[in-house]
């Protein structure tokens, strides 16, 4: 399936509900919305398919997203996960931690955008959206802009989205500390890694991990400080370095397409304000090396849809949305924030290491733990149809 541009000039003027993003949080709160009965606008800069940044890994709280907004078909080109395996200097402990599966970001958002078309979601590629004060969105295609508007706006562009830039409510808040991702999609023979495998490998200044895909390929990501790829030469010799011996050819990563990420671990000032609401990696972020960046992105996606239409067809207001986001992702995002600072010391991840190799059924509860306690409850509730 190939998701082709539509042209600005022949949409509608108005439309309850228009979302900046289409990725895993767009697409989600678009299925949410336009489930609900809502009439729904997603404006995206790429066209799919597409490559991002990104661990490929989806929780199981992710995949219970995909099956509550009806979308379990997308889990049809996921390839399962069993194993999660982490080395830190000479030490490496294999964790088991089933439930979990891996899918391309390509593959992932055009499904679920091609599911949003199906519920009828009028779909814009290659254009970006600009939320401004006056209420309405800027949707500019080529040399063509569109003044839209609608009863909502959801931004759900990432962390390098725009819509929001002309509202200063919304300014972002990054951590001192913060540490660049980077990212490439390599031939399956570059790489010795087990297919149920999740590789992760921690160092000073970062780490490094990848995952087979069900084609046969693998997704390299990683989260590194600045200087420490600067002084490396660039993201491929610091990949192939942290790599070491896992590599089985070493070319095949310089020659690969690599991506960035800006600064990771950030936060908005606010999430909402008036009809407006914050989703997804455009609402805060943090290194989730537990491989649960998506899952948080479908879940606030389908809360934000599902808020959106009860925003239109009840009293609901964008007042509740921050505490609502809050509620799905807090302990999640907690505990990648306590894994985050493990990682920046090496030295007490080898001892942590080496007490999961005397203590392995206590390792394999705390892996088994990674992914699934997004509040299942919480956004089972939120995600229910708003009354028509």
């Amino acid at each position: 399936m190939n998701l082709l541009a539509t042209n600005v000039s022949g949409i509608a003027d108005e439309f309850d509900v228009i979302i900046a993003g289409g990725g895993p949080a767009g697409s989600a709160a678009a299925i949410a919305a336009a489930r609900a009965g809502c009439s729904v606008l997603v404006v995206d800069r790429g066209i799919h398919p597409r490559s991002k940044v990104c661990g490929c890994c989806l929780a199981p709280a992710g995949i219970e997203a995909i099956v509550q907004l009806g979308a379990s078909s997308v889990l049809n080109r996921a390839q399962q996960l069993s194993t999660v395996r982490l080395e830190c200097g000479d030490r490496c402990v294999t964790l088991q931690r089933g439930g979990g599966v891996a899918i391309g970001r390509d593959e992932l958002d055009e499904s679920l955008l091609g599911l949003a078309l199906h519920h009828g979601c009028t779909v814009v590629m290659g254009a970006a959206a600009s939320f401004d004060d006056d209420g309405s969105v800027a949707v500019r295609q080529d040399r063509i802009v569109r003044k839209i508007r609608s009863r909502v706006r959801i931004a759900a562009d990432g962390l390098q989205g725009t819509s929001l830039d002309c509202l200063s409510k919304f300014e972002w808040r990054v951590s001192k500390s913060s540490r660049m991702g980077f990212g490439a999609t390599v031939d399956g023979a570059a790489l010795d890694l087990a297919r149920e495998q999740i590789f992760m490998s921690v160092h000073e200044g970062g780490y490094i991990g990848a995952v087979r895909l069900a084609n046969g390929r693998i997704d390299i990501a990683a989260a590194a400080h600045p200087s420490v790829i600067r002084d490396a030469g660039g993201v491929a010799p610091l990949a192939v370095r942290w790599l070491g011996s896992h590599l089985r050819s070493g070319s095949g990563l310089g020659a690969a397409e690599w991506r960035g990420t800006p600064l990771l671990t950030r936060r908005r000032i606010q999430l909402a304000c008036d009809d407006v609401l914050v989703a997804g990696d455009a609402g805060g972020y943090v290194e989730p090396f537990t491989g649960e960046g998506m899952s948080w992105a479908l879940a606030t996606g389908s809360a934000a849809g599902s808020h959106a239409s009860a925003m239109i067809f009840t009293n609901a207001s964008s007042e509740k949305w921050p505490s609502i986001t809050n509620r799905i992702v807090r302990s999640s995002r907690m505990r990648c924030l306590i894994t985050a600072h493990l990682l920046r010391h090496p030295r007490l991840l080898r001892s942590a290491i080496r007490t999961a190799q005397f203590f392995p059924s206590l390792a394999d509860r705390v892996a088994s733990a990674f992914g699934s306690d997004i509040d299942a409850p919480a956004c089972s509730r939120i995600c229910g149809k708003a009354p028509q």
